[in-house]
């Protein structure tokens, strides 16, 4: 899948979602949980403005970060038994 796809991919999953997100709509609208949300809001991963002690992430800024990490390897790994 090459980029243009990935990203007509991801506008698709946030068809109906508003343009500018707290992290808890990002969460809700995304397959990430609301602790890596802040995590990457933290970290700076996730570009977002600071409103009034919350958090703001555009549906672009969004759209541009799961395009740029969707070939990620998942953070959580899980043994199968008989594993090394």
């Amino acid at each position: 899948m090459n980029i243009n796809e990935k990203r007509k991919a991801f506008e698709n999953l946030l068809f109906g979602a508003p343009e500018v997100m707290t992290p808890m709509q990002v969460a809700k609208w995304t397959p990430y949980g609301r602790n890596t949300v802040y995590a990457m809001l933290k970290s700076g991963e996730l570009p977002s403005i600071q409103y009034r002690g919350s958090y703001l992430i555009s549906k672009s800024d969004l759209i541009d970060y799961m395009v740029a990490h969707a070939d990620d390897t998942p953070r959580k790994r899980f043994a199968i038994k008989g594993d090394k």
